[in-house]
């Protein structure tokens, strides 16, 4: 996440008894009122990235199972096409910007 966000309004948008879960470590502490929390009966969460062992289990996991990325690829002389396809909705999960050879 490495990234300093409004975190208020990430906790303004959780629906009643919703939570909010962070992973990984932001660069700044989480200045967050309480009263928003308890008043929704929201909560807040966090764990990290994972452990090099754990996402090396994750990954031979999905090898074992055939479990693959879903991914666009865009060669990156066409970054502006790939951009206003994202934009505009159409991207299905992720797009990969590739260089072009």
């Amino acid at each position: 996440m490495n990234a300093d966000l409004d975190w208020n309004a990430y906790v303004a948008a959780l629906a009643p008894k919703g939570r909010l879960h962070v992973v990984g470590v932001a660069p700044s502490p989480l200045a967050i009122p309480v009263f928003p929390l308890i008043a929704a009966q929201r909560s807040i969460s966090g764990t990290p990235s994972g452990a090099p062992a754990t996402v090396a289990t994750m990954l031979e996991f999905c090898a074992r199972h055939g479990i693959s990325p879903v991914t666009e690829e865009f060669p990156m002389s066409q970054a502006n096409a790939a951009l206003a396809h994202l934009e505009a909705g159409q991207a299905r999960y992720r797009i990969v910007l590739k260089n072009d050879l």
